[in-house]
């Protein structure tokens, strides 16, 4: 039979070990002990990616829909490859509308490079260059965007900070999704 006293000990014993363990493995925020760039982050990520629990973003077209419908509005995104022998080229198309007057639009090319796409509207946004983040099951827009992005909005609507789900990776589905006006997104 183990002795209370004994036992209050192991268990003391066995907590503070779990605890020092536990703090090797995350740390407090802003710690550096295992930046991102680290081997073990290296090493865990390259396993994530071998068995599946992690897409490999380098190897996914970004191609395809995205958007989401929520109370007040929704958002939209195509993407499609331009038709060129280059290879991470594509045109877009994206709105996103708050409430009945609230709103953004616009299309344009858009470049692949790693994990981001950058994305340059055509017509009066032509100065607007969004640098968008693609995450394989999502892009995501910046929180802030460049002041000459205003021109593709309503007065108080805006993409900063926007992000669009993937739908599906169907390149002509893509290529035929509208806007709220009925018009082409992707053209």
């Amino acid at each position: 039979m183990i002795r209370p006293r004994l036992w209050r000990g192991a268990v003391a014993v066995l907590a503070l070990a779990t605890f020092s363990g536990l703090a090797g493995c995350g740390g407090a925020a802003g710690d550096e002990s295992d930046p991102p760039d680290s081997p073990t982050a290296r090493e865990l990520d390259a396993l994530a990616l071998e068995t599946g629990a992690l897409p490999d973003r380098a190897q996914t077209d970004p191609a395809g829909r995205y958007g989401r419908r929520y109370e007040g509005g929704s958002d939209r995104l195509c993407l499609v490859p331009d038709g060129s022998a280059s290879a991470g080229r594509y045109r877009f198309g994206a709105e996103t509308r708050i409430g009945q007057d609230e709103y953004c639009r616009g299309r344009g090319s858009a470049r692949r490079s790693a994990d981001k796409l950058l994305l340059r509207f055509d017509g009066a946004g032509r100065d607007c260059l969004i640098v968008a983040r693609y995450e394989g099951d999502k892009i995501v827009l910046p929180g802030s965007l460049d002041l000459n992005c205003a021109v593709l909005c309503s007065s108080r609507g805006s993409f900063a900070g926007v992000s669009f789900p993937r739908v599906d990776r169907d390149g002509a589905a893509a290529a035929r999704m509208t806007g709220e006006d009925g018009k082409a997104l992707c053209r």
